[in-house]
């Protein structure tokens, strides 16, 4: 009987026991409350496939074949990922008060008028640089790039963004909302 060896050299399991054994790819994942949580796979090559043909998949209440799974992701260098050493990535921050304030002015007729006065240039450019964009995704760059961020929701999070807003953006409209009589 042949066994399958860990990288320290410790026997591991059977091969007997392997169903598939192959290098694959994930093509994504989901999580629903009816579906539960599921992950897909690119194998390399569809042959790979021979080892799943006969088994029985999941459908309705029927269950699936059942796997135990062990997965080593691999890296550029085609070596092992150490997952103790590996970073996930930080999730995105949530916007808070301005960036929805700016989410909420994007949207609004006035001001956007107010940034095609205001910031004629960079209006202009954004929208001869963008196929057909509506005047809410051209107010929402515009706020995007006179705060050098990528993402509305930086607002909440950057001080300098913070800073940049309310001297180039919440500061001026402010003026002018002032002027017509109206509250922010």
């Amino acid at each position: 009987m042949k066994m399958i060896h860990s990288t320290t050299g410790s026997p591991m399991i059977s091969e007997n026991f392997v169903a598939f054994q192959g290098e694959c790819q994930l093509a994504g994942w989901s999580e629903s409350h009816t579906g539960g949580a599921k992950v897909t796979l690119w194998l390399a090559d569809h042959s790979q496939l021979d080892a799943f043909r006969a088994l029985t998949a999941r459908k309705g209440n029927v269950a699936g074949h059942r796997f135990m799974v062990a997965m080593v992701e691999i890296g550029e260098d085609e070596q092992p990922v150490d997952q103790t050493k590996a970073t996930p990535e930080a999730p995105a921050p949530k916007g808070g008060a301005l960036s929805r304030l700016a989410g909420l002015w994007c949207q609004t007729p006035e001001f956007q008028d107010w940034l095609r006065v205001s910031y004629p240039a960079e209006w202009e450019a954004i929208e001869e640089g963008i196929d057909g964009p509506e005047s809410h995704e051209i107010a929402a760059e515009i706020v995007r790039q006179l705060c050098a961020i990528k993402s509305r929701a930086e607002l909440d999070h950057s001080p300098e963004a913070a800073r940049f807003f309310e001297e180039f953006v919440r500061g001026p409209y402010r003026k002018v909302l002032a002027f017509r009589g109206v509250q922010e």
